[in-house]
């Protein structure tokens, strides 16, 4: 069989369709990714073929040549400017039709945020599945509509029918507890729970010999950048019992960060997944991806929401006991520490990270989502 896959290009959404890939492609099946250049040695170590597109299909790409001043803001940029991304993302997308025909795919996996894609899969009428990384959305769920009322302008609200797409199969990257209003959702919503991969990643973080001191690891994903917070960070844990490892992404740079605690270790890139599994503590922006990560490994998370979804998956960590979360205008030196102690130590909190991830680990998320995908393939085959 094979698959074709329309990933929005960016990290959080990309890297939990990997392992899949990775799985379809060691079951024997094609797979195709159609995405950017920056995620071309990520398909490529999972076995999968690309086809790089234009660089325009990258929203960040798009507004860092048509409008720089957006990245000031690109966790929410204007909807106006949103807008006019994904209409012309769209109208670009028909330049790859007949490519995309060519590969005579059995299925086509989309991202409901990958505009372009979807447009390629409905001009063609490809057998189609969803693929969210985030939660999924139903027009019905009152706490999602919540979040929408107090996040969203009136004229943002008109893109929010991107999220509720539905298809014959929808997959979900995160487990059906951790779902808001869980019980709208028929049986096309498969909750599989987080896709991780086995694959190690070479770091000069000597984590093995870090063993004799708590790790507290700290990290605002790969977007984010925030002095102000790092500063924070510092007065809160340098010096103390902690081993901090710092991640602060490529968009700061660690000189501007000035005189740094020595129990700091700070890197522009940290491989998330192995300091996960040696960590004690996490301060997270709140991620859906970074999130379910920390549960797969049982680490208690202090989440500081950002942006975007950040603020409900934040909320739901606090409600569920997993962890804790601090307001983005609330963080202090003081709160940090506070928090960061709690989640240490809750025995309450250490026994719902472990039942939380003994049953995501039961689920076999990653053998879940391609028995599921080469089902709908052969369901299609047979037509």
């Amino acid at each position: 069989m094979k698959y074709l896959f329309f990933i929005m290009p960016a990290f959080g959404h990309m890297n939990p369709t990997l392992t899949v890939a990775e799985e379809l492609v060691r079951r024997g099946d094609e797979v195709v990714y159609y995405t950017t250049a920056d995620f071309t040695d990520g398909v490529k170590k999972s076995g999968a073929e690309i086809q790089v597109v234009d660089p325009i299909f990258n929203p960040l790409h798009y507004f860092q040549k048509e409008h720089p001043e957006a990245l000031q803001s690109i966790t929410k940029p204007p909807i106006h400017l949103m807008t006019q991304y994904m209409n012309e993302a769209r109208l670009k997308a028909h330049e790859l039709i007949d490519q995309v025909k060519a590969e005579k795919a059995d299925v086509a996996v989309y991202d409901p945020m990958c505009v372009w894609g979807k447009e390629i899969i409905y001009t063609l009428d490809l057998p189609a599945a969803t693929f969210y990384s985030s939660f999924a959305f139903h027009k019905e769920a009152t706490t999602l509509q919540k979040w929408v009322d107090q996040y969203f302008l009136p004229e943002e609200k008109q893109i929010l029918h991107l999220f509720t797409v539905a298809e014959k199969l929808n997959i979900v990257s995160t487990p059906k507890q951790f779902q808001y209003d869980a019980e709208l959702f028929d049986h096309r919503y498969a909750f599989v729970g987080p896709l991780i991969s086995n694959r190690h990643v070479p770091s000069d973080i000597p984590l093995e010999s870090l063993s004799s001191r708590p790790i507290l690891y700290i990290s605002l994903g790969t977007i984010l950048s925030n002095v102000d917070f790092y500063q924070n960070c510092f007065e809160a844990f340098g010096d103390t019992h902690w081993q901090v490892i710092l991640n602060v992404g490529p968009r700061t740079s660690i000189e501007e960060l000035g005189s740094t605690p020595q129990n700091f270790m700070i890197r522009p890139f940290v491989p998330q997944l192995e300091v996960l599994k040696h960590a004690d503590v996490f301060i997270s922006h709140g991620g859906m991806n970074s999130i379910m990560e920390a549960l797969w490994f049982g680490v208690p998370t202090v989440a500081i929401p950002q942006s975007s979804d950040q603020p409900l998956v934040a909320e739901r960590l606090t409600q569920l006991g997993l962890g804790e979360s601090i307001q983005p205008d609330q963080v202090t030196p003081e709160q940090l520490r506070e928090s960061v102690d709690r989640v240490s130590q809750s025995e309450t909190v250490r026994v719902n990270l472990l039942a939380m991830s003994q049953s995501m680990q039961e689920a076999n998320p990653v053998q879940q989502t391609a028995d599921l995908l080469q089902s709908l393939a052969q369901q299609h085959a047979v037509k």
